[in-house]
């Protein structure tokens, strides 16, 4: 793949998300974020729609979709896994204007949130 992807959250949502989840987690999955922008479909995803996608990172789940026009990664949900993941996923995507750019490691290799 030749060009980077850039990865963004859909609203403030996704960022209250991360922020709730616990720092040694929160790390493991910044870095699967990050990961993203080089390869958006990597091995062991789950594909839930059209050019939408779910990723695990531990007992936690991505839920994302794909624009490779843009190119873009578009984070829709983060969440420890239950019962209620998977439910309305499809919403997650229909206001574009509305995503905000993912945070960006700090010095100390955490995520700035």
């Amino acid at each position: 793949m030749s060009s980077r992807y850039h990865v963004k959250f859909v609203g403030s949502r996704v960022k209250r998300e991360l922020a709730h989840i616990p720092q040694q987690d929160r790390d493991r999955i910044a870095e699967a974020l990050r990961s993203l922008a080089d390869a958006p479909r990597p091995y062991g995803i789950k594909q839930l729609g059209p050019d939408v996608y779910r990723l695990r990172v531990g007992n936690y789940r991505v839920i994302y979709r794909v624009l490779d026009d843009e190119p873009l990664v578009v984070i829709g949900r983060i969440c420890r896994r239950s019962e209620r993941t998977y439910r309305q996923w499809r919403q997650l995507f229909e206001e574009p204007a509305a995503y905000d750019a993912a945070p960006q490691p700090s010095s100390q290799g955490a995520t700035d949130v």
